[in-house]
């Protein structure tokens, strides 16, 4: 994972091919979230507005525009919502959300099993780098803090 930067309420990250995948994946698994909002995980997530649609499609546009070797910096309300899309994306990839979303992927021939496996394993060891990065960084501020409440509620349902 590459090393995280904190400027003020921004963090800038320089991109890695890995980096980049990760950004990818999540997108991905926020594109997922958003066409199938009947998995109780899911409604939660949104009841407790950690997931927004509007701010996914931003994100993207953001990321687009950065290349390998670029340094990208996002704003808080960024990390925030990266933050919680990452956590969102680790649990449904660990629960019956992610069998579901593996046979989807198989069955529209995406991927094979294999393949969905080693990707959603590449996936989780760098999210979690990335969470306690981003953790680290922002342990004392509130809104994370806030955010971090939320987690904890959605973690009650699980």
């Amino acid at each position: 994972m590459p090393p995280i930067v904190l400027y003020g309420d921004r963090v800038s990250v320089k991109i890695t091919r890995e980096f980049k995948q990760l950004v990818n994946i999540s997108i991905a698994a926020g594109k997922f979230i958003l066409l199938h909002p009947d998995y109780d995980l899911i409604r939660e997530a949104m009841r407790l507005e950690m997931f927004e649609d509007e701010r996914l499609e931003d994100f993207e546009v953001h990321n687009w525009q950065f290349e390998v070797d670029e340094v990208i910096t996002y704003d808080q309300g960024e990390i925030l919502f990266f933050y919680a899309l990452l956590e969102l994306s680790c649990r449904i990839f660990l629960c019956e959300i992610g069998d579901d979303l593996k046979k989807m992927a198989i069955d529209s021939g995406e991927t094979d099993a294999e393949e969905f496996v080693r990707v959603r394993s590449f996936f989780l060891r760098q999210a979690q780098d990335f969470l306690q990065n981003i953790r680290g960084c922002y342990e004392s501020d509130e809104e994370f803090q806030e955010l971090l409440a939320k987690i904890d509620q959605l973690n009650s349902l699980a």
